[in-house]
């Protein structure tokens, strides 16, 4: 985790990735994780259609469920979660390592679509 952490913590080094892959697959839209990541998906399918599904299938507004996330800023992978009406709460490293509850840890998967629903 320690080299993980150092490997670009300013984002300089995935910005550039960035740059490059936007020009390369322009069909996909591509946001910077917390660390270490980069999502390439299709365009809307982020953690605000995540958060949607999750509302659907539980049933339950998007008031009612609280996002923890580690790139909650502008163009940051969490960010359209955040923009979608979930109450989010931004974490420097993810809730396993943080000592927060297994739900919280749960609900963490589940966004960020380390669970398929």
């Amino acid at each position: 985790m320690v080299y993980k952490n150092k490997w670009d913590p300013d984002f300089t080094k995935r910005k550039k990735i960035k740059a490059i892959l936007d020009t390369l697959i322009p069909e996909f839209s591509v946001r910077m994780g917390g660390s270490t990541s980069i999502d390439v998906t299709k365009p809307g399918i982020d953690k605000a259609y995540g958060v949607g599904k999750l509302r659907d299938i539980l049933g339950i507004s998007l008031k009612e469920m609280i996002f923890i996330g580690d790139a909650l800023f502008a163009g940051g992978n969490d960010y359209p979660a955040e923009q979608a009406g979930v109450v989010s709460i931004p974490v420097q490293v993810p809730p396993r390592l943080s000592g927060l509850s297994k739900q919280s840890s749960l609900v963490y998967r589940i966004c960020s679509g380390s669970v398929n629903l």
